[in-house]
């Protein structure tokens, strides 16, 4: 019989003498990582209500989908190109490349690439469920305080790429427009789409406009003179370093043409064609601008809207665009969220946020 040994009075048999279970610092570590996690979400603005309002839009979505358009069944009972699909929301992952390498572009010390594209699909999750977005500018600003940089470094990069992408979304969309106007087809447009479709987009784009004009109105004014002082600022920086001003080109123009190569390949899965670029590009951008500006996480619908408006003006045949702009938004704005929540706890758990 095995004999035990006292630890002050208590007789302790050699079998109960195991070390202690390695599953109890590690669930310590898990408990603590939740704990700043909660922080964190309460830092960036993610509080119940705004994720809740997420769901609600979410939810909302989800009974188009399945209860009114009814998209499975029309994605089972038609000829689809899975392939291309899966490729679309492969390509997809480009959108997040971009934005890294755009973050990255203005930042002297090095930023590690990993770490960063998991920030960048982090602020998937903010983006959709924090008020016009202001998370993500708190998950932008404490990643790269995080990396060595201060306040005001952090806040003169975060600024830079804004600025710089900016421009470039500005000067694609005009001449993108311009190559884009001749596969635009107005008569086939007011053809193949019913009346009644257009009394749906128009009320849709209606409460978009009003919601936006009676949220950020009484904000505008302070927002355009902050924006205008420091656009000289960040023109006088692109001036001084261009170098720096490419690398942020080249992320944007790698997040949109990874935008435009989803949504084409996912119009020549369910509709069997290719469409002009060009418009694509018209398309992705005004879609992306519309989600961003209505305050509301997916832009109240508006982006589908778009989409489209957009496919159909283009020569797509009505009866598929809504199945594509829906599939599209969630490749590029309802499923990155989902390891968006995974990589945001990785970072906390890290140490990176």
């Amino acid at each position: 019989m095995a004999t035990g040994f006292t630890r002050g009075s208590k007789p302790v048999s050699a079998k109960g003498d195991a070390p202690p279970s390695t599953k109890q610092p590690a669930r310590r570590g898990l408990k603590r990582t939740a704990v700043e996690v909660r922080s964190l979400l309460g830092k960036v603005h993610l509080t119940p209500f705004t994720f809740g309002i997420a769901v609600v839009t979410l939810v909302t979505l989800l009974v188009v989908i399945l209860v009114i358009d009814k998209i499975p069944q029309y994605l089972s009972s038609h000829p689809v190109g899975w392939f291309a699909i899966l490729g679309a929301y492969l390509v997809a992952i480009g959108l997040f490349v971009g934005d890294a390498i755009s973050l990255s572009g203005p930042v002297e010390r090095h930023l590690r690439a990993v770490d960063t594209f998991e920030l960048e699909v982090a602020e998937s999750l903010t983006a959709m469920a924090t008020p016009e977005a202001v998370g993500s500018l708190a998950l932008t600003m404490r990643y790269l305080m995080g990396a060595g940089l201060s306040s005001a470094e952090a806040g003169a990069a975060t600024g830079l790429s804004s600025f710089v992408s900016t421009v470039v979304a500005g000067i694609a969309l005009p001449i993108a427009a311009i190559l884009g106007a001749s596969s635009v087809n107005t008569a086939q447009l007011k053809q193949d789409v019913p009346s009644s479709t257009w009394e749906v987009i128009l009320a849709v784009l209606a409460v978009g406009v009003i919601v936006t004009v009676i949220v950020k109105v009484p904000r505008l004014r302070e927002r355009i003179s902050t924006w205008v002082k420091s656009a000289g600022h960040q023109v006088a920086v692109v001036l001084r370093k261009p170098s720096r001003s490419l690398v942020i080109a080249g992320g944007e123009v790698l997040s949109v043409a990874s935008q435009v190569a989803c949504l084409d390949l996912l119009v020549h899965a369910i509709a069997g064609r290719w469409v002009s670029i060009p418009a694509l590009v018209v398309i992705v951008l005004l879609s992306s601008t519309a989600s961003s500006v209505v305050p509301i996480p997916g832009g109240l619908g508006a982006p589908e809207m778009i989409i489209a408006a957009g496919l159909t003006s283009v020569g797509v045949d009505h009866t598929y665009v809504f199945v594509i702009a829906v599939m599209y938004r969630f490749a590029v704005y309802w499923l990155p969220p989902l390891p968006g929540t995974v990589f945001l706890f990785a970072l906390v758990r890290r140490r990176v946020l």
